[in-house]
């Protein structure tokens, strides 16, 4: 699941984990889309073993297959590190279900045309919502100590270029790679998360816009090149330096197997 958040966390740069047609935002605040929810939410386990999962956006919902219940938690919250989700049971991570939820076509045409913050905020609303229907999910917020990495400069002193003016604003991501141009320290450090597998807080100080291309080994594969820890300081010229920090948690109190329908 790592490699899973370190993909979605460096087009956000960057996006939450799937986010359909809308980009990652503040929650809902109008009255229209405080109405939106799902007509029909069909559950089935799928017992099937076949690695490979798969969510399929459709104009008035959504499908996943083969999904684990993490998956639709990470859907779900706002979060930029899984360890801000606690409190679940193992089976979250290892059971595999069908999940497909259906709104009227009226309901469906508001979301549509709800704004891009707002959608967001309501698209992870409709995913709590299956949570908590079908697997009848209470939770609460918290905060907590957790481990986080500081992003600071290196002693050496920062590699980063500045971007010119005339470069348009870019960024693409992929197993092991990072790069784009009029990146600020706050994205670098929001897409270092995922790879890093903790929150990564920028302490630079830098306050330009910067070019970034960094490569390192991906999960797994530790003869492709250096790791990110070591990618990050020899070729950025900037550190990831173990700290701990107060962050805001999802306790799951409550979360059971749903009845198939």
């Amino acid at each position: 699941m790592r490699s899973l958040l370190a993909c979605s966390t460096a087009f956000l740069a960057i996006t939450a984990v799937v986010l359909p047609a809308h980009a990652q935002g503040a929650p809902e605040t109008t009255p229209t889309a405080s109405k939106l929810s799902w007509d029909v939410i069909s559950v089935k386990p799928n017992k099937s073993l076949d690695p490979s999962s798969s969510m399929r956006m459709m104009p008035n919902g959504v499908e996943l297959r083969n999904t684990t219940l993490h998956m639709v938690f990470l859907n779900g919250f706002e979060i930029k590190s899984e360890n801000q989700i606690v409190g679940y049971p193992s089976w979250v991570n290892s059971e595999h279900f069908d999940i497909q939820a259906k709104m009227d076509p009226e309901t469906a045409a508001d979301y549509h045309n709800l704004k891009r913050e707002q959608g967001a905020g309501r698209w992870r609303s409709l995913m709590r919502q299956i949570l908590e229907e079908r697997f009848g999910m209470r939770y609460h917020r918290e905060q907590r100590e957790l481990p986080v990495y500081f992003l600071v400069e290196a002693k050496q002193g920062s590699k980063l270029h500045e971007s010119a003016p005339e470069e348009d604003t870019s960024s693409s991501a992929g197993p092991g790679k990072l790069a784009g141009h009029h990146w600020k320290m706050s994205g670098l450090a929001f897409s270092l998360s995922g790879a890093a597998d903790r929150i990564v807080i920028d302490k630079t100080g830098l306050i330009g816009e910067y070019d970034v291309e960094l490569t390192w080994a991906p999960d797994g594969q530790p003869d492709a090149g250096p790791s990110i820890f070591t990618a990050v300081q020899e070729q950025l010229g900037v550190k990831l330096e173990p700290a701990k920090a107060p962050l805001d948690v999802v306790v799951i109190d409550h979360i059971e197997r749903p009845s198939e329908n």
